[in-house]
């Protein structure tokens, strides 16, 4: 019995890590969006994505919002000469509306057990166009660097 539950842990925590890996990695079908911003020995890969794309029973251990209005920003810092996501010492951001109204992105950090990633939930209004500046420090020897992504974000469909 015990055998069991620790294959059947063992086996949803690999379909969580599997199911955010992808999220991490969404974007990529889009050849024409750039998803990673350069930095001296770091690239910083993101994308944003509909937050009902995120399994509800991923959604709740994490504590996520699933909304048609709301978007996740998902950002990740790796280094240059190979490896996995490593923990930013500083990762911010502020999004932007057409109005330039500006909100600050709430990041939560999400530890696996080979990546660190970032989620950022991001409200909206169907068809609206977001201006999202994201500021990343990879270490305390990195100066920091502030990026800015536009998306059209879209409501999904009933």
């Amino acid at each position: 019995m015990d055998m069991k539950k620790k294959n059947n842990s063992a086996h949803k925590i690999l379909r969580v890590t599997s199911i955010l890996i992808l999220l991490i990695w969404l974007p990529i079908s889009y050849a024409q969006e750039n998803i990673s911003h350069e930095l001296k020995d770091h690239l910083v890969y993101y994308n944003v994505f509909n937050s009902s794309l995120i399994p509800a029973d991923v959604a709740k251990q994490y504590n996520l919002v699933r909304a048609k209005n709301q978007v996740y920003l998902n950002v990740a810092v790796v280094k240059k000469s190979g490896g996995y996501g490593v923990a930013a010492r500083k990762i911010s951001g502020v999004n932007r509306n057409l109005l330039q109204q500006s909100f600050t992105l709430q990041f939560v950090e999400i530890k696996e057990a080979t990546a660190t990633y970032y989620l950022a939930p991001i409200r909206f209004n169907n068809e609206e166009i977001m201006h999202i500046d994201i500021t990343v420090q990879p270490d305390y020897q990195s100066k920091e660097s502030t990026f800015t992504i536009t998306k059209k974000l879209y409501q999904d469909r009933p």
